[in-house]
């Protein structure tokens, strides 16, 4: 077994607002998404775990970033268990109904709780708890309207 998790993450913009993870009643949010099961692709992954936690249907665009955590590098963080994230930028398939979110996550040490997905006003990026922290980095690519993939660095 890997002392790496892998999992695949959404960024989903529309209509000057992006859909975030919220933990703890805002105290802090994180791109929709998580873990890939053994028997699933990246982008398999994404779509579940954005119909899991928000009951939308998504059509999968590029993948726009990679990051990791390490823990030792990271300070142990979020355990002592390594992740592989990667996002893709997605957008919402309006041939499948939305239906209802199914699951609320916890955060890897289990002491927060997701209270849901929300639409956040992209500008509020910039005031927000965001984990990890690339608020910064999908503000410009927004404002540039480039998205190109980046392996991001030094994030956590």
């Amino acid at each position: 077994m890997s002392n790496y998790r892998l999992s695949a993450r959404a960024l989903i913009i529309k209509d000057g607002k992006i859909l975030l993870n919220e933990f703890d009643n805002g105290d802090y949010y994180n791109l929709p998404g998580g873990g890939v099961e053994l028997d699933e692709s990246l982008k398999d992954a994404v779509k579940r775990e954005v119909l899991e936690e928000s009951g939308m249907s998504v059509h999968i665009n590029e993948m726009v970033y990679i990051y990791e955590y390490n823990p030792v590098r990271d300070g142990h963080r979020y355990g002592a268990k390594g992740a592989l994230s990667h996002v893709f930028r997605c957008e919402e398939d309006h041939n499948i109904e939305r239906l209802l979110p199914t699951e609320l996550d916890t955060d890897p040490s289990g002491t927060s709780v997701s209270t849901g997905c929300k639409w956040i006003p992209i500008e509020d990026l910039k005031k927000i708890h965001l984990e990890p922290k690339i608020n910064d980095i999908i503000l410009k690519d927004y404002e540039n309207k480039s998205f190109t993939t980046k392996f991001l660095e030094d994030i956590h």
